[in-house]
């Protein structure tokens, strides 16, 4: 075999492997802490403070596989599977009802190209994505601020989803047959049953970026169809040195319930925050946020403030300090933060301390 033949199927080799390669990445979070919370209330109808293990506080604790393979010509095809794990008993979390979700955070593949990622499966929803980046919490699983209102933690079943970043420019939408499968939708003879579509479009420049994120959701019974839950939201963020600067405003109307029972009337409110992170080290970081609701059917209109202390042992662990306080008003039930529930009308304290970790 001469140099000419050798050089040849070395560049064959060569060129096969690039078109082969291919990569499944293991990853995950460990997160749990103490938590302290008071005005719960009892079986007998009064109040109690209580101290308990919380897991998934900064974090939703989870594990995942993550994939990705070069298809050639720019384009590559992609999968991620993430299961989340409640780390104080080793259950499944993210199920929806009666609903066991192994991988219930995300489930979907799908390809990418120089125009933008197109995946299907189970996904996160733009307004989630939205608020990952305009809260100044960063949607912590505890307190954030989903504690005000859920959807901006939605995820989406049966979903199609479009993301492309151009420049500073990002534009994400998405179409879903039947958001939550716990709840219903894909029915026959109902096409509009349990539809999601949502979008967002953002733009960066410099150390500032905005966008606009909206998010609407059909009922998941035939009956409930043509009701629908719509969510806009602005948000804007900032950096000046050690400074970041957050500022919101979230629209709403929603004409349902518990997936498909019709409210007696549609309620309509608004909601607003400011909140800001401050880098007192390198290793130590200090974030705070305030939160208001405006209901136009009531004058319940509860206030949200949040302030944490993050230090960084290494690249990979932390420990944390948070408090909350909601502040409760004409009967409002505000908690301070996931899976905690108050005595109406009473304001209630909330304080974790915990450690997270990442692989």
């Amino acid at each position: 075999m001469n140099r000419t033949q050798c050089a040849v199927l070395m560049w064959l080799a060569c060129t096969g492997a690039a078109h082969a390669q291919s990569s499944v990445t293991l990853y995950g979070v460990a997160d749990i802490g103490i938590e302290f919370v008071n005005n719960r209330p009892t079986a007998q109808g009064g109040s109690a403070s209580q101290f308990r293990m919380q897991p998934g506080n900064q974090s939703g604790s989870r594990f995942g596989l993550r994939g990705i393979e070069d298809l050639g010509g720019g384009l590559k095809a992609l999968f991620l599977l993430e299961n989340g794990t409640n780390l104080d008993t080793g259950t499944l979390a993210n199920g929806t009802g009666a609903t066991s979700r192994l991988f219930g955070r995300s489930a979907y593949v799908g390809v990418q190209h120089a125009w933008g990622t197109l995946t299907l499966g189970r996904q996160d929803a733009p307004i989630y994505d939205f608020a990952k980046v305009y809260d100044p919490s960063g949607v912590s699983a505890r307190y954030s601020i989903t504690s005000m209102d859920p959807v901006f933690s939605q995820r989406i079943d049966n979903s199609a989803k479009y993301l492309g970043k151009f420049g500073g420019l990002l534009v994400e939408a998405t179409y879903s047959t039947g958001w939550d499968v716990g709840l219903g939708g894909e029915i026959p003879g109902a096409a509009s049953a349990g539809r999601q579509m949502g979008g967002q479009l953002g733009y960066s420049f410099g150390s500032t970026s905005v966008a606009v994120a909206y998010d609407q959701t059909q009922g998941s019974s035939a009956a409930a169809q043509g009701l629908a839950n719509k969510n806009l939201a602005v948000g804007a963020v900032s950096t000046f040195g050690p400074i970041k600067a957050y500022a919101g405003y979230r629209w709403n109307r929603l004409q349902y319930a518990n997936g498909s029972t019709a409210l007696p009337e549609s309620t309509r409110s608004d909601m607003y925050w400011l909140g800001a992170s401050y880098s007192l080290t390198k290793s130590l970081q200090l974030t705070g946020s305030a939160y208001y609701t405006n209901n136009h059917d009531n004058n319940q209109d509860p206030w949200l403030f949040i302030a944490t202390l993050d230090y960084a042992l290494s690249k990979r662990t932390d420990v944390y300090l948070t408090s909350a306080y909601a502040m409760n008003r004409n009967g409002s039930d505000l908690a301070v933060g996931s899976g905690n529930t108050v005595v109406a009308g009473r304001s209630q304290v909330g304080a974790l301390v915990g450690m997270r970790h990442k692989f």
